[in-house]
Parts: C-alpha cells; structure tokens; sequence
C-alpha cells in the first residue's frame, strides 16, 4: 500500500511517500522564493549573451538562465540554418533543470504542459506521439500511439505518460483537453516583454504530479485548505487533524531522522558511507561486522549495499555522478553479477540512472539525472 503524507510548513510543503510504512522518497518544496523549486516555470528571457551554441537569458531569477542551441528541442529559434535571434531579444523559455552551485537554471524556447496521462508541447518537427519507456507491452505502445494520433491536434506532439497505460480513452481525452486550454490560454506570451514570470505552479503540485500514479492508495495532508489545493490530483484526499505532527503521528519520523546519518547499516552487519563533495557524490562499501574475504561473502555483501545504494539514491536524491567503492571481489563474473544487480536496482527509481560500469580503479559509476539540489543528509533540512 502507498500512501503520500504531506506536512505543510510556513516555508513550503515536506512531502513523503512511503509503502507500507517505509519511507521511499523524501522532498521538500519550497514556496519563499529563494529557495523554490522552479523547473516547469515559464518566463519571459533578454538574451544578454550570445555564444557558439549558447545563449544567457535574464528571466528575473538570480542567476541567468542558459539555453543550449545545439539541442533538437530549439530548432524553433533557426531560419535557414542560422540562429534567428540576437541580443536584447525577449524569448519565451521553459525551465528544464534548476540552478545548481554557480550554475543558472537550464531553459528551452520549447514549452510543454504535463497532464496526468499526457505532456504535450509544439512539435518543432518531433515525432508526434511518443510513448513512455515503462510502458513495455507491445499492444498497450500500439494502442496508445494510435490514440494520440487520433487526438492531439496537428502541431503538438505528446509523451503517453506511464500513468496512461491501459487507462480508459475518456480518462486520456479529459486530461489532453485540460492540457490543451493551458496552451490556449497562453497564445498572448509572444507579446511579453522580459524579464517577466509567466507561468508558475506551486513546488508542491509539480512534485505531485511527478510521483502520484494509479498505485496511490492515499494522501494525507495536514493542512485542510491544501486539501483544496490537491483535489482532482488523486481520489482519495484525507486531512490529518490529530494532536501530533504528521510524521510523528504515521510513524516515519524516526526514518527521517536517519538520513542525518552518512553511515548507513547493513542487515549483514556491513555498512555504507555516504559522502556528498562538490564534484561527485562518494559512497564506500565496508565489510563491518562480517569478514568478507572467504568465498561469497564479499558478493553478498556488495549485492545487500547495492540494493541499499539504489534506495538511498531515491530516498535522499543523489544526483549527478555517483562512485561507489564496493568490497573487492575474487572475479570479473562476480563483478558482472554485481553490475547488473545494480542495474535492475536503479532501473526501479523513477528519475532516470544509467550504471555506467567499474572503471580501471574498480570503482562502480553511475549518473542519476539531476532534478533539484541532491541532499546527502537530508534530515537536517527537513525536521
């Protein structure tokens, strides 16, 4: 059973999804400004610099925004081959990924809306229909790709989300109709003048759209007029009244107070260490209580820390480059088994992970798309 419990603060909102009672992912959101979660926010950008590939817009935030040229997405912006914009230009732009250390937010001039089944955006010569890569029956791909097909409107292209798979077509119809007034209602952005915010939704329903799916059994909210806010996102809406604060009161709060910790524990007595630096996140494999030299013993150690390396990438949302330094192994065929262990592992996070491989050092490498700032020992931050 999952359930999302959702505790509403002065500054923002701390989401938390478990099943069953185990945390599975933790996130806060925002609302001050400073610190909101932006990507999916829609400005009106100057472009201020011009550089072989790049351009630097002034959207209003803090740092200016940088659009990547090179990318398919911004064909839009070329006549003939040649960049068709120039300095002092205002360009609608669309936040792919949020500022990180020195590093302004990523945008694109190609704006899309998400649905609950769909996201949509203009086609700028994409393939029109495009289905979800979780989506791996055959018949369910055909069947989608020739609804939406059927449905969106020459022009757009569209992505059938996971959550669409073997959905009703009246379900699918509703929410595209929903996403289309969206773009309706914006047909006057090409007007604005920059920098300007024209679109912004609260950090806390992007994050929900992000991780509500069919699988939700509840969600528990702590806050009655936020209850209003959520309606139409999921069936079944509950507001926790109880004395209590909400992580205390459905018993996850001891799990949150243990990502404070670097050190995390193995039921074979061995343990990881998680180290957050400013290049790459770090986590090193020990033995601990158990003596891995003899046999398997290092396999089934290094295969326990794996799984718990692939939680704690969700749970604490490590991003970036991942090294990890597993207990040496007797051979190639074990280390093998480990990578792709390790593989499956990640392949059910739903932010995508590629588990590169060991390198000439033996370390194991692995890349987890950056979606907000990673937090190594997120507790501090949140209770």
């Amino acid at each position: 059973m999952k359930k999302i419990y959702i505790q509403h603060r002065a500054d923002g909102f701390v989401t938390a999804l478990a099943e069953n009672g185990k945390l599975i992912e933790l996130i806060r959101d925002y609302d001050d400004g400073q610190n909101a979660f932006v990507a999916g926010n829609i400005y009106a950008g100057v472009v201020k610099q011009i550089n072989t590939g790049f351009l630097f817009l002034d959207v209003g935030l803090e740092r200016q925004a940088f659009l990547d040229t090179r990318d398919a997405r911004e064909r839009g912006l070329f006549d003939d081959h040649k960049l068709a914009v120039k300095q002092g230009d205002t360009l609608v732009v669309q936040v792919l990924r949020d500022a990180v250390g020195e590093k302004g937010p990523t945008v694109t001039s190609c704006v899309s809306f998400t649905g609950r089944y769909v996201v949509m955006s203009k086609s700028n010569g994409f393939d029109r229909i495009n289905i979800s890569r979780k989506i791996t029956d055959a018949a369910e791909n055909v069947r989608l790709k020739s609804l939406g097909e059927r449905l969106v409107p020459q022009g757009f292209s569209a992505i059938m989300r996971s959550a669409s798979e073997n959905r009703d077509e009246d379900n699918i119809v509703v929410d595209l109709q929903q996403v289309m007034l969206k773009f309706e209602q914006c047909d006057h952005w090409q007007y604005a003048k920059g920098p300007a915010a024209l679109f912004a939704e609260s950090s806390i329903i992007k994050t929900l759209h992000e991780i509500v799916g069919d699988d939700i059994d509840e969600i528990v909210v702590d806050d009655l007029e936020a209850v209003q806010l959520f309606e139409g996102l999921a069936l079944n809406i509950r507001h926790y009244n109880e004395d209590v604060p909400i992580f205390e009161g459905v018993f996850l709060k001891a799990q949150i107070d243990k990502l404070r910790d670097k050190r995390v524990w193995l039921k074979s007595g061995g343990f990881i260490v998680i180290e957050q630096t400013e290049a790459c996140i770090v986590i090193d494999v020990n033995s601990g209580k158990l003596i891995a030299k003899k046999g398997d013993a290092a396999l089934k150690v290094n295969m326990e820390a794996a799984k718990e390396i692939a939680y704690q990438a969700r749970l604490r949302n490590l991003a970036g480059i991942i090294i990890v330094d597993f207990i040496a192994m007797r051979s190639a065929e074990d280390a093998n088994s480990l990578t792709d262990f390790l593989r499956a592992e990640m392949a059910k996070d739903r932010i995508p992970a590629t588990v590169v491989g060991m390198t000439a050092l033996g370390l194991m490498e692995i890349t987890r798309k950056r979606t907000r700032n990673s937090s190594g020992n997120f507790g501090k931050a949140v209770i």
